[in-house]
């Protein structure tokens, strides 16, 4: 199951509709050093996006990454 794949499960259980910002969330891409090409996060398996953000606590540069994602939606808010 990809991540795509549980947020529409989400959207039939809750009733709702999927919301703006999980959706940019889901097209967003990452590179794939095993892969070695971008990745969208919607594409993922479960447990492979669940050990890629599990590498990404691991990793010290996790504190640069939120900064910069703070900023950048800081900066598409104003």
């Amino acid at each position: 199951m990809t991540l795509d794949d549980a947020v529409k499960h989400q959207q039939i259980d809750d009733k709702r509709a999927i919301r703006n910002d999980t959706l940019e969330f889901l097209d967003t891409k990452r590179y794939s050093k095993s892969k070695k090409e971008f990745i969208r996060y919607g594409d993922m398996h479960l447990d492979h996006f669940f050990r890629v953000v599990n590498s990404m606590l691991d990793n010290e540069d996790v504190l640069a990454i939120l900064i910069q994602k703070i900023v950048t939606r800081n900066a598409k808010t104003n």
